[in-house]
């Protein structure tokens, strides 16, 4: 129910106060530094970056951001984990530190006293994945399972095996949804070493990472021991026969088949409906009547971890847990307060104030990699509430 946006608001007073100081006469000696901002180029995982920068004393800082496929459309962050840091004050002598965690390529800019003029260069900071590699091995068939930290969908996957000093890549594909990728290997054998390589992505800005290296068969071979451990005495065997083992083979378990990738298309997930303006009068206590649904038209079920909604001024809800979507289904997001799951396909955003905005408006869902799925636009005609 927002009739002005806050980015609005703060440009008209930053335009205020420049126009104050020219009608004062401010010399160049009271002009604001503006903020300089470093951090790693790249992060491994789904892992927090730790920003440094320099301003004037005293200055408050806050961040911007916006995931690296979409670095012309910045919003200022918000705190989704109590290790974030997105506010901050210069100390003394200028410092200032800020913390962010990723779940993709990114690009922030540090903005003092919420002054447009008083913005930073932009930092470019990508992510490594680390991608976990599981084996299972049936005869000469072996079942390849990689689960890549983050858990973003659609990057390119390589399954390779050592061959002397160099690795050959015997299948590619891409990650699911939730960053898992599945295939059966035929006709392996003998001692074999295999690594999983995720990424890139430079769309994303998303590097390659390596798995640890899984052998089979023996391939893989022990850790060299520690020479600062004295050797063990080995265990004496046992003086008893062995038991003789049955003479008939067992039987060998068939080989599970992959699932094929849950892939999510534009349209699979939707915007069905946004009430932006209540009926009644604007109070606090009508934030809940506030709402968007989401539905998912098809038959699969959807995780939406990690999914954003973002509005035309930047706002951003964020599924931060596992939520599963599942087919033909409904979730509803009020934007004020509450508990998650009462009623079960409920979410809350957590707002003190209306987001929506009733002289119109325009609303984006994307996945966890930042893939835009659907979008809404509205207008001040919509009369309080739009089926999208």
């Amino acid at each position: 129910m927002r009739v002005r946006s806050p980015r609005l608001v703060a440009a008209l007073a930053a335009a205020g106060i420049g126009l104050g100081s020219a009608l004062l006469g401010a010399g160049p000696a009271m002009a604001a530094t503006v903020p300089t901002l470093t951090g790693p180029a790249s992060v491994v995982g789904w892992n927090w970056a730790t920003l440094h920068g320099k301003a004037d004393p005293g200055a408050t800082i806050r961040l911007r951001e916006a995931a690296y496929v979409y670095r012309d459309d910045m919003y200022y962050s918000e705190a989704f984990f109590p290790e974030d840091v997105v506010t901050a004050t210069a100390d003394a002598n200028g410092d200032f530190t800020l913390r962010r965690r990723l779940d993709s390529g990114f690009v922030f800019v540090a903005e003092a006293n919420n002054t447009v003029a008083l913005r930073s260069a932009p930092l470019y900071v990508g992510i490594v994945p680390k991608p976990t590699l599981e084996l299972s091995v049936s005869g000469t068939n072996v079942s390849v399972r990689v689960v890549s930290e983050p858990g973003q969908a659609f990057l390119p996957v390589k399954i390779q095996r050592q061959s002397g000093s160099t690795w050959q890549t015997l299948v590619e594909g891409q990650t699911e949804t939730e960053g898992v990728y599945q295939t059966v290997l035929t006709g392996q054998s003998g001692a074999q070493n295999y690594r999983a390589s995720v990424g890139p992505d430079d769309a994303n800005r998303v590097l390659v990472g390596n798995s640890v290296v899984v052998g089979i068969n023996g391939g893989q071979p022990n850790p060299p021991t520690d020479p600062t451990t004295p050797p063990t005495t080995p265990t004496k065997p046992p003086t008893t026969t062995p038991t003789k083992p049955p003479t008939t083979s067992p039987t060998k378990p068939p080989v599970k088949p992959a699932p094929a990738p849950l892939v999510v298309k534009p349209g699979d997930v939707r915007f069905s409906l946004i009430v932006f303006d209540p009926a009644g009068k604007d109070t606090t206590s009508k934030l809940n009547q506030e709402y968007f649904r989401i539905t998912n038209y098809t038959s699969k079920t959807f995780n939406l971890k990690y999914w954003t909604v973002k509005d035309r001024a930047g706002n951003t809800y964020r599924f931060t847990t596992d939520f599963y979507l599942r087919g033909k289904k409904n979730v509803y997001i009020p934007t004020g307060k509450g508990t998650n799951g009462r009623p079960s396909n409920y979410r809350y955003w957590g707002r003190k104030g209306f987001i929506w905005d009733n002289g119109g408006d325009s609303a984006y869902l994307r996945t966890g990699t930042s893939k835009l799925i659907d979008s809404c636009r509205y207008t001040k005609n919509s009369k309080g509430k739009t089926y999208c």
